[in-house]
């Protein structure tokens, strides 16, 4: 395990020690990141001691890479709520939690050779203004959902401990019990939404789509994200982003 003041990216200092042989399982964690990172390459605001950045090391076969940022996202959520009583937490496919349709956290996974890092980073007492302005949904923190601050070291456990299941039960595919509450977790449940990415579809091989009009349908036991578009044809989004509506 590695505690840091300020690096620039966990999962950057994560892959660097894999790459120094160190032994995995492996922890690090930041108080702040100067070069946080979300998906596609974004930037994630996380050079504030405010929030909680982190990113565990597991072997690639332990989880199934191709559905960690679902499951991760499930546990994160339930280690969250599990710290912070009554705060509910949903999901965004593929890897966004929500606190009342704000954006708290997300879920970066990659790949370093035979290890998958497991990037999560949640926002917990940032105020309003701490936060990033201008965003669509908007920001928002474990604090200003609540009232009442959350304390670090104590959702840091909670989502350790709710990991479990993913290196215990390895994938895919995503377990029913989990599918299930990932389900009624889902914040696109029925929710019109433009699709950019790739989609399958059982008649033919995958295709990229960019604003794709869609309704999202359910979410698959392999990760995927089951949609209808307008003409109902029903089609897999694999990889990629969707936008509400």
């Amino acid at each position: 395990m590695e505690f840091h003041a300020r690096i620039g990216s966990t999962n950057d200092r994560a892959r660097a020690l894999m790459r120094e042989e160190s032994p995995a399982p492996a922890l690090v964690v930041a108080d702040r990141q100067s070069a946080g990172k979300g998906r596609r390459g974004r930037h994630w605001h996380s050079d504030t001691s405010s929030g909680l950045w982190f990113t565990v090391v597991r072997s690639a076969a332990e989880g199934g890479a191709e559905v960690l940022p679902l499951r991760a996202g499930l546990a994160a959520a339930r280690g969250i709520e599990a710290a912070v009583p009554g705060l509910s937490i949903a999901l965004k496919w593929p890897n966004d939690l929500f606190a009342n349709g704000r954006k708290l956290g997300g879920v970066l996974c990659e790949r370093a050779g035979e290890w998958v890092l497991v990037g999560i980073g949640l926002n917990l007492n940032q105020r309003r203004d701490e936060l990033p302005s201008g965003l669509t949904p908007p920001a928002t923190s474990v604090a200003l959902e609540t009232g009442h601050a959350a304390t670090r070291g104590r959702v840091l456990a909670a989502v350790m401990d709710a990991l479990h299941p993913v290196w215990s039960r390895p994938g895919p595919p995503i377990p029913p019990d989990e599918l299930a509450e990932l389900q009624s977790r889902s914040l696109l449940n029925g929710r019109s939404l433009s699709v950019d990415g790739v989609v399958r579809h059982s008649s033919h091989g995958p295709r990229t789509v960019e604003g794709l009009s869609a309704t999202a349908v359910r979410l698959c036991s392999d990760g995927s994200l089951e949609v209808r578009v307008d003409a109902g044809t029903r089609l897999r989004v694999v990889a990629g982003s969707v936008v509400l509506k």
